[in-house]
This record gives C-alpha cells, sequence and structure tokens, in this order.
C-alpha cells in the first residue's frame, strides 16, 4: 500500500515510523510532515489545509489509503473531497467533527444528547460573558471555541481573573468562548475506533496537561500521559458506552452525519463517581498517541480499513493490546505555553532512543550541520513500555537524562502521583 498521513507533529512522526515498518506498506508519504519525519518517510510540501492540492497528490501518486490525523485537514472537509472522489480515506467528516473541533458544537451536542458536562455558557459578547462570570462559582474555566496555539483553557480563580481574561480573550479575535464549571476528580481519555455504526474501545490514556509539576502553572495541549487508566475496569468501561459513546454515535447517525475514525472523550469522575465529559477529540491528541501506539499489538491501518469498510464487527472482536503500560514524558523549549525558544541544539537523541525508548519530535528542524534544534514549545516526546507502570516511567526519565538542549523543560512527575481535576 501507499500510505498518506496528514500532519506535521509527533502524532505523524510515530504513525510514520509504525507504517515504514509494516509488511503491507510500500511507501509512506506525509503532508507536510517535518525534518525528522523525512528519515524513514517521504515529507510532501503541502500544508494540512490545503485540501484540494492533497487529493491531486493521492490521485497522482495512487494513495492506497489517507490517514487525516490533522484538525486542521479534517475541518477543511478532506474526507468530504476524498470520498467524492472515491479514494480511501480514515478521517470524520468536517460536519461529524465539529461536537470535537468546535468547544461550543460539543457542548451543545452533549447537552441534546443528554451526555453529563460540566455547566456551561457560551459567549460572542464580551459583555454577557462577563455578566455571567459575576454570577458563577469559582474556579471557572475560560475556553477558546476552537484549538488555538497556545492555551485553549484558562483556569479563573476569581471574578477579577475572569474578567481580565474574558476582555484579552475578545481582544484577541476570539468570536466565541465557553465558561465552564470546574470539577474536581480524576480526568482520563478514553478513545474508540467507530465505522459510524459500531464502536470498539482502543486505549484509556490519563493525560497531563498543566506544565509545572504538581498540576501547577498554565494547561497545554498535553506535556505528558501513561496508559492505560489504572482505574479502568469492565464496569467503568461500560457506563462509558452507555452513557457517552452509544448517545454520541446514535445521535449523529441518526442525523446523517455518521462518524467514521477516531473518537476521543476527555472525561473526568468526579467525587460522585459521576462521568463528566469535558471535550470530545477527532483523532489521539499528543502525547497520548505516542501511549497508545507503543501497546496496539495489531496492524492499525487493517484497522482503520475495517472501520471505513464499515466491517469492524465482522473482522474483529476486540483490539488487540500488548500487556503493561506506557508512558510518555514532552520536553518543551521555554515556558510552554508561552515565552517559547527557538534555535537550541538538542543533544543526546541518539543514545536516549536506544533499548525500548521512542524518541517522537513536534516541532523540530536540522540546522546546517544536520544537528536538530528546537522550534519553540513542545520539541520531543520520550516514550517507553514495561511490565509495570513504575518502570515505564523510570525508562523514560533515564532516557532524558541524556538529552539536553538550552531552555529544556519537562515535567518530572509523570505516573508518579496520581492527578486529579484537569491536569
Amino acid at each position: 500500500m501507499n500510505i498518506l498521513i496528514v500532519g506535521s507533529g509527533a502524532k505523524e512522526y510515530t504513525l510514520a515510523k509504525l507504517f515504514s515498518n509494516y509488511d503491507n506498506v510500500n511507501i509512506v508519504f506525509v503532508a507536510p510532515g517535518n525534518d525528522a519525519i523525512g528519515e524513514f518517510a517521504n515529507c510532501i510540501d503541502i500544508k494540512a489545509n490545503n485540501t484540494d492540492e492533497l487529493l491531486e497528490f493521492a490521485k497522482a501518486n495512487e494513495i492506497d489509503l489517507t490517514i487525516a490525523s490533522s484538525e486542521q485537514a479534517i475541518m477543511y472537509e478532506i474526507a468530504e473531497k476524498f470520498n467524492d472522489a472515491g479514494l480511501l480515506i480514515f478521517s470524520p467528516t468536517a460536519t461529524a467533527s465539529r461536537i470535537c473541533t468546535s468547544k461550543s458544537t460539543g457542548k451543545k451536542f452533549m447537552y441534546k444528547t443528554k451526555i453529563q458536562t460540566p455547566k456551561f455558557g457560551i459567549f460572542d459578547r464580551e459583555n454577557m460573558a462577563i455578566d455571567y462570570a459575576r454570577r458563577s462559582k469559582y474556579p471557572l474555566l475560560l475556553k477558546t471555541d476552537n484549538h488555538l496555539p497556545g492555551e485553549n483553557t484558562i483556569i479563573c480563580s476569581s471574578f477579577k481573573e475572569a474578567k481580565r481574561k474574558i476582555e484579552d480573550s475578545f481582544a484577541n479575535f476570539n468570536k466565541k468562548i465557553v465558561l465552564e464549571d470546574f470539577v474536581e476528580g480524576q480526568e482520563f481519555s478514553y478513545y474508540i475506533i467507530t465505522d459510524g455504526y459500531n464502536a470498539m474501545p482502543i486505549m484509556s490514556v490519563v493525560p497531563y496537561k498543566y506544565n509545572l509539576n504538581g498540576n501547577g502553572g498554565l494547561i497545554t495541549s498535553g506535556i505528558g500521559a501513561y496508559a492505560p487508566f489504572y482505574m479502568l475496569d469492565t464496569e467503568l468501561e461500560s457506563r462509558i458506552f452507555k452513557e457517552i459513546v452509544y448517545p454520541a454515535l446514535d445521535s449523529l447517525a441518526k442525523n446523517k452525519t455518521n462518524y467514521v475514525g477516531v473518537l476521543g472523550i476527555d472525561i473526568i469522575i468526579d467525587k460522585n463517581k459521576e462521568l463528566n465529559v469535558l471535550e470530545f477529540n477527532s483523532f489521539f491528541q499528543e502525547p497520548d498517541a505516542q501511549c497508545i501506539l507503543e501497546l496496539l499489538d495489531c496492524n492499525f491501518l487493517n484497522l482503520m480499513k475495517a472501520a471505513i469498510a464499515g466491517s469492524l464487527a465482522d473482522d474483529y472482536a476486540e483490539i488487540p493490546t500488548k500487556s503493561g503500560y506506557a508512558a510518555s514524558v514532552v520536553l518543551v523549549s521555554g515556558n510552554y505555553p508561552a515565552n517559547l525558544k527557538s534555535g537550541s541544539v538538542i543533544y543526546g537523541l541518539e543514545e536516549a532512543g536506544a533499548e525500548d525508548v521512542e524518541i517522537s519530535h513536534f516541532k523540530t528542524r536540522k540546522n546546517v550541520y544536520s544537528e536538530y534544534e528546537t522550534l519553540g514549545g513542545r520539541a520531543i516526546a520520550v516514550t517507553s513500555s514495561a511490565s509495570t507502570l513504575g518502570r515505564a516511567v523510570d525508562k523514560v526519565y533515564e532516557a532524558i537524562e541524556l538529552i539536553n538542549f538550552d531552555g529544556m523543560k519537562y515535567r518530572t512527575d509523570i505516573g508518579k502521583r496520581l492527578p486529579a481535576g484537569i491536569l
């Protein structure tokens, strides 16, 4: 098979490296990819949102399967265009994925389908948002409607802070924001694969999103993770499907917007054991992807093809996974998600990437000396697996000790404590 992956981050790096080792794969293209991906795949200079050009490339290069892991590509209707052209693509449509790409749409969808979610308000006018914040309990969350570079979720501890953040948000041309009650509890992410009607669990992940140890500092898009979630059992998994997955998929299908692809669900279990859905995601998030792909024990391309063909239930009784745990820690450059630092040479990658440790590149580039440099923000993810969570974590941090670059920062408590609240 000739494979096209659309995206440029660490999950695309991990996917491309995985697929390049499959016996049934001839060549892997990644658009636009990054310098590190170019070591084992063919990077194509086409942006993820240029879906018309991606379609022409797929036609010209006899692509057998396209995987849209980029949210930008999904939003720009890559699935619709490839489906209309009769080309095989693993991706939800832009319409179906609106519950993922727009937080306000996702919140309204949960409310209508009676999927439990924290109390919220959606605002496109600053004065209305401030009035809502004045009457709210604290802490209060402020979320941008779309995923943007930098902070997408801000915790406000007082009305004074909320008012200032709301004003800043609208001043930065955010046309719509979501204000949401803060729910204390244990957060985890749950991923399924679906053909639009049937759904199968892939894996659960515990994400860490605060940029400082002990869940301090700013909320990021993901700074570390481990899998699977230690509390997940048959009863909890059954509740997730009954209370969240089936209502969501049934509602989408009823509206003729069947969701085909990977669906991620961010959940908090509160003190009353209630499942509170924070949001949906249209593919594996970072670094959840690294943990999941480390533990999958099947040909992921064949699984995707079964979902596209609508034969998941016929082809798979369950999705095979390896026993044990995987852990991933993200090394960032500067004070991510703010005050980013670029141009620092990364040392020790070759030494750290040996013996069951995977290095995945987010934003790096090769300089004229063929050394990898940082480009600001999340630089690389270091991932490993073992029979126990403790050993998986130890292996990751042992590898990190071999890596160094100016401005390098990372959390040192991934998998070493039970995170609570929004991680």
